[in-house]
């Protein structure tokens, strides 16, 4: 996620509607760009599950994945069972990165798969397309990439439209232009033999 862009927050006080609240999405913008030392200072700022969250990240990123998985299981513990759901499901997605990138991709899969639900729940396609990148990247079932004859850019488009992202949205969330986003489109319409979105979503649900 770039640096200052904003995230949405449901606080556990209201448990009611997601407002933005950009400073999180700093820090992990930062944490994201390598600037570590910046991110360490500003994460004083936050409190609660979502500072622990960044830390998990901090920790990672400082090549520390022990401690890194204590954090964000820390995190699990305390707003598991709807009490903050999207942050619960952001820290099972940076879980199941982390258990991943230590080789255990079976714990990873449960924790994504997991985090998929909830995002899927939620509404949130960008963090459910991630949660699908990462489930790819562990290798324990075909990819959807070979299975739907997509390259995973268009993978990623695809699964984005279908999570019912206009191509503004798209370009943003995937760093391209409109017409890289409209280009993949056509091609994806034409590799899968449909012409609407609607089609699109379906076709994805069949494979997924």
């Amino acid at each position: 996620m770039p640096a200052g862009q904003a995230t949405a927050v449901l606080g556990p006080e209201r448990g009611g509607p997601f407002a933005p609240d950009p400073w999180p999405g700093l820090v992990e913008g930062l944490i994201a760009e390598g600037r570590l030392d910046e991110a360490e200072s500003r994460l004083s700022a936050l409190a609660g599950p979502q500072s622990a969250r960044l830390r998990g990240l901090l920790l990672a990123a400082r090549n520390a994945p022990a401690a890194a998985e204590e954090s964000l299981v820390a995190v699990l513990d305390v707003v598991r069972g709807g009490v903050w759901p999207l942050e619960e499901g952001r820290a099972l997605l940076d879980l199941g990165r982390l258990l991943r990138r230590t080789g255990r991709r079976r714990a990873a899969a449960e924790r994504l798969h997991a985090a998929r639900a909830i995002f899927g729940k939620l509404g949130a396609a960008p963090l459910a397309a991630r949660c699908d990148q990462e489930l790819e990247a562990c290798g324990l079932e075909p990819p959807a990439t070979v299975r739907l004859g997509l390259t995973p850019q268009e993978l990623s488009t695809a699964t984005l439209v279908a999570g019912g992202l206009t191509n503004r949205q798209i370009a943003r969330e995937l760093m391209i232009s409109v017409k890289t986003v409209e280009y993949h489109i056509s091609k994806i319409y034409t590799k899968l033999g449909i012409g609407s979105r609607v089609a699109l979503a379906a076709k994805l649900g069949e494979v997924s």
